[in-house]
């Protein structure tokens, strides 16, 4: 009988190694290795990143960190770091959260990823959790991976349903760096690369209560909303998108007058109003889940991302049911979005905040720092203004408080003289503003220790 082709086929297989029979500390040397030595990580860091990490660092020199635990960071030599950026607002439940942790490993010994060309409980389960939050509607989520993802497929969503295509939204906010129409409606400049922007996009001044071009008060900044809006567009918008309270553009919190009445206006020309949460969501302002709730109105959409995931690359959009619909004429699919472990860190962060009570210390201590920063205010001309909600608020540096000339590089020496002890980040248009955002298990003591450290590194360098 003639050799069966396919038999010497599967003979000519390579039988791969079996790696289960290691144990871990064998498998772990398999892997590439990890250099804690400060100067070689550095080179390496220069050597085989790209160079344009450089363009957003918290120091000039970036710190090597080796582990954290609730609210601190602990560097490769061990000191101990309060954190007060939350890895740019990623780490709401803390590092390490318990609540997390478990959630994160129960799914990982069952199996990393599962496209939704298939099905997994976890995405609605969390999902489920998500829209039980929301006010009384009939709402669906979409998880991608990144918020900048989340928004851009909001719009994608809102231009489908409406059959529009102008988006408008406000200067000074953020909504991206990468995503095409994300970063176009992105009103930072240095967040902007020299390449043409998407089209579509129209932005109306922002009412800073601080350093709005109008001043105080919310009337002229409402009448610039419906001129620019006469001037720009057809009469007739896609959406109309905003963030409760800024962040990257230096922690500006909405007047709610404002936000209600161009919500209004916005659904009168035909568009969908968008609330960017991914800073203000999962509890951060203290009084509510979602910063939108505050200002008295209800989204069509809301966009999540950041502390949703603790970490985990995780983000959400969730929708009306019937603008999610306008998306199922074509096909759409993310390869990474819905992913199980990462839903499943979201699901640890839902339960951090049910049972351990994050949002209510983000109240309760938020309140308590913003005390402690005002009578900073009171002790130092150079601090303009103190603003925010909850365990998000920015301190505002100035050289002048009549003319408001922004501090710039006082704000860079704090970030570097204070990074002994104390991580901060700097926000706004000109990079002149302090912010807290730590993870939300900060306590008082922890917030008294960080006014300690900028009363001392203040008075220093004045």
């Amino acid at each position: 009988m003639p050799p069966n082709p396919q038999e010497k086929q599967m003979t000519d297989t390579p039988v791969l190694p079996d790696a289960s029979v290691l144990s871990e500390s064998e498998l772990r040397e398999t892997l590439p290795p990890l250099d804690w030595d400060y100067d070689t990580a550095l080179s390496d860091r220069e050597t085989y990143l790209t160079p344009v990490l450089k363009t957003f660092q918290a120091t000039t020199n970036p710190i090597l960190f080796k582990s954290g635990s609730g609210q601190y960071l602990f560097d490769s030599d061990g000191n101990r770091y309060i954190d007060t950026v939350a890895m740019n607002q990623a780490i709401s439940a803390g590092y390490r959260s318990p609540y997390v942790m478990a959630a994160v490993r129960e799914q990982l010994e069952d199996m990393q990823h599962c496209s939704t060309m298939w099905m997994h409980p976890g995405p609605a389960s969390l999902a489920k959790a998500l829209v039980a939050k929301m006010p009384p509607g009939d709402w669906v989520v979409h998880f991608m991976s990144s918020g900048t993802e989340a928004v851009d497929l909001a719009l994608m969503m809102a231009r489908n349903y409406t059959q529009r295509h102008t988006i408008v939204g406000l200067r000074s906010a953020y909504h991206g760096a990468v995503g095409s129409t994300a970063n176009a409606t992105t009103s930072i400049a240095r967040f902007h690369q020299k390449i043409p922007s998407a089209s579509g996009i129209v932005h109306v001044t922002n009412p800073d209560q601080y350093r709005g071009i109008h001043g105080p008060g919310v009337e002229p900044y409402l009448a610039e909303f419906r001129s620019s809006i006469a001037a720009s567009t057809n009469g007739e918008i896609a959406a109309y998108i905003f963030e409760p309270i800024q962040g990257y553009g230096g922690v500006i919190p909405m007047p709610s007058e404002y936000i209600r009445q161009t919500s209004a206006l916005a659904r009168e020309l035909g568009g969908v109003v968008i609330a960017d949460e991914v800073q203000t969501a999962v509890g951060r302002t203290g009084a509510h889940f979602f910063g939108f709730v505050e200002h008295g109105v209800v989204p069509d959409m809301v966009v999540m991302a950041k502390g949703i995931g603790n970490g985990f690359p995780l983000s959400a959009v969730i929708a009306r049911r019937d603008i999610a619909e306008a998306m199922t004429g074509r096909t759409f699919m993310s390869t990474m979005g819905s992913n199980p472990t990462c839903c499943a860190a979201g699901r640890g962060v839902m339960a951090a905040l049910e049972h351990g009570g994050l949002q209510e210390n983000a109240r309760v201590v938020g309140a308590q720092a913003m005390d402690m920063f005002i009578e900073l205010q009171n002790r130092y001309e150079v601090i303009g203004d103190v603003r925010g909600r909850g365990l998000m608020i920015g301190m505002e540096l100035v050289k002048d408080r009549d003319t408001k000339e922004p501090a710039t590089e006082l704000v860079a020496a704090i970030a570097d003289e204070i990074a002994d002890s104390v991580i901060v980040t700097k926000a706004g248009a000109h990079a002149n503003v302090l912010r807290l955002v730590p993870p939300l298990c900060l306590t008082a003591k922890d917030a008294a220790d960080v006014v300690d450290r900028l009363d001392f590194v203040l008075g220093r360098l004045l």
